[in-house]
């Protein structure tokens, strides 16, 4: 399969996965586990940082690996999913919003520089931030199906890298790959606005 069909199907999938959640949450048998599925959800959606971590990772997946394109959004959204079960259960996270801006900046930063890794050392890094965003989902979770809501917040974290992935497909033409470059260099000044003005 060629590249550009790969990443054309990648798109694809995420989008289907974005609309098709709502039908999930509904499959549940109370109200109160859609409404904690939905919470879950829509949660990383509700903060840019969030947003721009998860949709980076994907991207930079996209730029520097090829048929091991979907180990590092993976990795993130598995140890994003411990770590939140590891804060609930009491494990002191420091920084955790610091944590978060920094993944803000350095997401961006390597996807502007579109940095060549080894998938072991990329996932050591995603891994890393994972643990705070993870963290913070704990800290402002609300609801009474704890497991529902973090598969939820797992689901819509895994479309986001899905996304930046299916974005990845601009990087055929040397126009679409400077343009994700330079998305990730906006990327990491709005991190650094956050963190030094915001």
């Amino acid at each position: 399969m060629k590249l550009r069909e790969t990443a054309g199907l990648t798109g694809l999938l995420a989008v289907l996965i974005l609309i098709a959640l709502p039908a999930q949450a509904a499959a549940f048998s109370t109200a109160q586990a859609k409404a904690d599925f939905l919470h879950g959800l829509w949660h990383p959606l509700g903060g840019l940082d969030h947003i721009l971590t998860m949709v980076g990772v994907g991207v930079w997946a996209a730029l520097v690996l090829l048929k091991k394109r979907l180990v590092w959004p993976l990795v993130f959204t598995l140890v994003m999913f411990m770590a939140f079960w590891a804060r609930y259960m009491g494990v002191v996270v420091p920084y955790v919003e610091t944590g978060i801006l920094v993944s803000v900046i350095v997401i961006g930063l390597l996807v502007a520089f579109a940095l060549k890794l080894p998938v072991v050392v990329g996932a050591l890094i995603v891994g890393v931030f994972a643990v705070f965003h993870g963290a913070a989902h704990a800290t402002e979770a609300n609801a009474s199906s704890l497991l529902i809501y973090a598969l939820g917040f797992s689901v819509s974290s895994f479309a986001l890298g899905l996304s930046g992935i299916g974005l990845g497909s601009l990087t055929e033409w040397n126009s679409g790959r400077m343009f994700l470059r330079a998305l990730g260099a906006v990327t990491a000044l709005f991190g650094l606005y956050l963190m030094f003005v915001a």
